[in-house]
């Protein structure tokens, strides 16, 4: 550790030093110890908390998985969107899990009354931004709050970035729909980057407005981000094309034709006595032949021995329709010969 004088309050640096401002980190924590278990006005309780505070930021920046390296965090650390991430995963972390230290440490015990004051803590323009995208991370992965943080702060510059893509792309179906070698998560990576990078434009701004700027940025940010994801889903999804069908046909259902109605039978002709032409003409004078005339209606009487036998001419034919002739009705069939 070194003791610094200046702007900086804090540095942790990436060969594992710790630089720590004089009058504002080390003095004050000294006077801390001097007047141990004393009663102590509000302001320096504060003053205390929030030089612990950034004790315990400090060394977050020094947490990493087993075997990563320094030099490959102060690379990813100087990427868009790098510091921003870092930087606010290591306050909003260390802002949360401050009252556990002070109590693991005993310092509950020797500034009585230090956890019941709040300090204004710093990063204000990335602070709100981290805060916000863990939290709907956390929702979309089923876990529990303060976890996504936790597993972000125990990683290096180098792997906070990897493990958050990984966090968005997770939480969505693309696992289960995409091959391997995708450009989605490429896609995701960039967005995160230029939204979070974006907030170095707040950094200089008071907290009260780089706060607000910075919850708004996030907000933007996870639309672009669902923006994207819906995209790169909707290309696996498949979507049936609406068509329009045509009214149904109003067309009468087809009856078969009716069978062809016969002729009306002809009557035939029953013989008159008109019709009855003697064989010879001066018959009808002899009653005999009159009556055998008109042995088609009546009964024939006999006819007395020696009698001129009569011959009656028979009836004429039926006048029926020839067979050839018939036609439906309706026909408009024209055949050989007829009509």
């Amino acid at each position: 550790m070194i003791e610094t004088t200046g702007s900086i309050l804090g540095l942790a640096h990436w060969d594992g030093t710790l630089y720590l401002d004089r009058e504002c980190i080390l003095d004050p924590l000294q006077r801390m110890y001097e007047h141990a278990g004393e009663e102590q006005p509000i302001p320096m309780l504060v003053h205390y908390r929030e030089s612990l505070a950034t004790l315990l930021h400090e060394h977050a920046h020094f947490l990493g998985p087993a075997g990563a390296s320094q030099d490959a965090a102060r690379d990813a650390f100087t990427q868009p969107g790098g510091r921003q991430l870092e930087e606010g995963v290591a306050e909003a972390w260390a802002q949360d899990h401050l009252d556990d230290y002070l109590t693991r440490l005993g310092v509950d015990k020797v500034a009585p009354g230090i956890k019941d004051v709040q300090a204004g803590g710093y990063y204000a323009a990335f602070v709100p931004a981290v805060r916000r995208l863990a939290t709907d991370l956390e929702i979309r992965n089923d876990l529990r709050p303060g976890q996504v943080l936790d597993v972000l702060n125990r990683e290096t510059a180098a792997g906070q970035f990897p493990l958050l893509v990984s966090l968005v792309y997770n939480s969505t179906r693309l696992p289960d729909l995409e091959l391997a070698g995708a450009d989605t998560r490429h896609h995701l990576e960039s967005i995160l980057r230029t939204g979070l990078g974006h907030l170095d434009n707040f950094e200089l701004h008071p907290p009260g407005f780089a706060a607000a700027k910075s919850h708004s940025t996030a907000g933007e940010l996870l639309h672009h981000l669902q923006h994207e994801i819906q995209t790169a889903e909707s290309a696996y999804t498949f979507h049936p094309t609406a068509c329009t069908l045509p009214p149904p046909s109003t067309t009468p259902a087809r009856t078969s034709p009716s069978p062809p109605t016969p002729p009306p039978p002809t009557r035939l002709a029953l013989p008159t006595p008109s019709s009855v032409v003697p064989a010879h003409g001066g018959a009808l004078s002899d009653p005999h032949a009159f009556q055998a005339a008109l042995s088609g209606i009546c009964p024939p009487r006999p006819i007395p021995a020696g009698a001129p036998t009569v011959q009656s001419t028979a009836p004429p034919r039926p006048t029926g329709v020839p067979a050839a002739q018939r036609r439906s009705p309706g026909s408009r069939e024209r055949r050989p010969g007829v009509g």
